[in-house]
């Protein structure tokens, strides 16, 4: 076992998320305990009582740590000079869906559970600031005024999410080889299905 001395404080500290993340994601949340996140981690279960004083804390943090670059870039997007476009929302979203693939399957398994109650408190306190944002900003849905915003939402919650949650026995069946390359091709596939369908020959 490392020896907890001779081991920055940062690096404890960050061995234990990244430990966090893969356990929570191979197992539900109720199921996953301390003593297998510091053995994970290869450090005391003490340090996770100190560092977050218990599980839910370190699953915040976990949370937090993989949120708040998404919510930063969607923050840039929103408030930048440029206008707004489709292509950007969907780029951040998929940009940051590619590189933690596990990620949504995870989030999707959490709260389709009919458990980890206080594991879902997490989420929805973290993640009510993004929803507020994504994934169709008041700019963008004042472009297809003559639509339900709400119908908007859930078409554009459907294009970028189920991809990264289908059953990989689904994708099998269907053909779909999921790697970066697919998902980069779907990307800029859906920006123009719904451009052209939202927007029609906006500029």
């Amino acid at each position: 076992m490392t020896d907890q001395k001779s081991e920055p404080a940062t690096q404890v500290r960050d061995s234990l998320i990244r430990a966090a993340r893969i356990c929570f994601i191979a197992s539900d949340y109720d199921k996953v305990s301390i003593r297998q996140i510091a053995e994970e981690a290869g450090v005391n279960m003490a340090m996770i009582r100190y560092y977050f004083g218990n599980k839910l804390g370190l699953f915040e943090v976990m949370i937090a740590e993989f949120i708040s670059p998404v919510l930063q870039r969607s923050k840039t997007i929103n408030q930048g000079d440029n206008p707004l476009k489709m292509s950007d929302i969907l780029d951040n979203f998929y940009q940051t869906m590619t590189e933690t693939p596990d990620f949504p399957r995870f989030l999707f398994r959490l709260m389709s559970s009919e458990h980890s109650h206080e594991a879902k408190g997490v989420i929805f306190k973290l993640f009510t600031p993004l929803a507020n944002l994504t994934p169709m900003p008041k700019p963008l849905l004042h472009k297809c005024s003559d639509t339900d915003p709400m119908l908007v939402k859930m078409s554009m919650m459907s294009l970028m999410i189920f991809p990264f949650v289908i059953p990989q026995s689904m994708a099998e069946l269907h053909g779909f080889e999921l790697d970066d390359d697919f998902y980069q091709r779907l990307a800029k596939h859906n920006i123009k299905l719904l451009e052209k369908g939202l927007f029609g020959d906006q500029d």
